[in-house]
């Protein structure tokens, strides 16, 4: 399950408490300011997505920005780039960097040639 989907889970969960008249207030209120920055976020990220893929140029700067490339599925730069989650196409859901490594390593057959891994390698594996 993505980020996009949990956020909107939790938010169905919400609004089925508030119709059955388990809520205080202040919880409603902050839950739809919670709400509200997840959707601004969800549409600028649309947006990149948009302009990235029309045009080629937009989606490298984007990427040397470090706001958003094309082998990672959800990436806050919150912390280690091993944890970072990638959809892998040998995988049913979303891996870490650190597993499309060590899963690349044991099947190079099944991953050569792919962008995501080799992606990860740059970003895992400095260059000597």
């Amino acid at each position: 399950m993505n980020q996009i989907t949990q956020m909107f889970m939790e938010s169905n969960s919400r609004m089925k408490k508030i119709m059955k008249g388990g809520f205080r207030l202040d919880e409603v209120s902050a839950a739809q300011r919670e709400f509200e920055g997840q959707i601004k976020l969800i549409n600028a990220v649309v947006s990149a997505f948009g302009i990235a893929s029309k045009n080629k140029r937009a989606l490298e700067g984007l990427n040397k920005m470090n706001l958003m490339d094309d082998s990672t599925a959800i990436d806050l730069l919150l912390g280690d780039p091993e944890v970072d989650k990638v959809k892998c196409p040998e995988h049913d859901q979303l891996i870490t960097r650190a597993e499309c490594l060590d899963y690349s390593g044991s099947h190079p057959d099944e991953c050569s040639g792919c962008e995501i891994g080799k992606a990860t390698k740059e970003k895992l594996i400095p260059i000597q």
